[in-house]
């Protein structure tokens, strides 16, 4: 199939009465607010105290993981058992055996909060399996 170019022109005055006679006009934007529920409680997370338990959910594996708030501040999160996929990948040197089949995951950057390290865990999660 063969394609000319015409160029670009106006639309001859019957197309544009068809639009017009549509009522296209413009209404002003609505404000819509965002709702305010943090990532973790969105997947699932419950929270006691200064301990966070759920699961690290991605379209290729969702793992067991708990996470605590320690007085100063600091977050430490937990994930159980972490598959051959995570194990082989770049990001294994994250991961600090613990007992029970549970390792600690330390980050370079420490997350702002709980949520946006959940969202780092997820992410290096998928980047394992692809």
């Amino acid at each position: 199939m063969r394609v000319k170019l015409l160029g670009t022109r106006r639309a001859p005055i019957s197309i544009r009465e068809i639009f017009s006679r549509m009522g296209l006009r413009r209404v002003p934007a609505v404000t819509v607010a965002r709702r305010e529920i943090p990532y973790w409680q969105e997947r699932g997370w419950t929270r006691d105290g200064n301990r966070y338990t759920g699961s690290y959910q991605t379209p290729y594996a969702a793992f067991q993981g708990w996470i605590d708030v320690e007085r100063s501040g600091h977050i430490m999160y937990y994930l159980l058992s972490p598959s051959t996929e995570i194990q082989i990948s770049g990001h294994w040197a994250c991961f600090a055996q613990r007992a029970n089949g549970w390792y600690l995951v330390h980050m370079s950057r420490r997350p702002k909060d709980v949520s946006s390290g959940i969202i780092t865990i997820e992410r290096l999660i998928t980047e394992a399996y692809q």
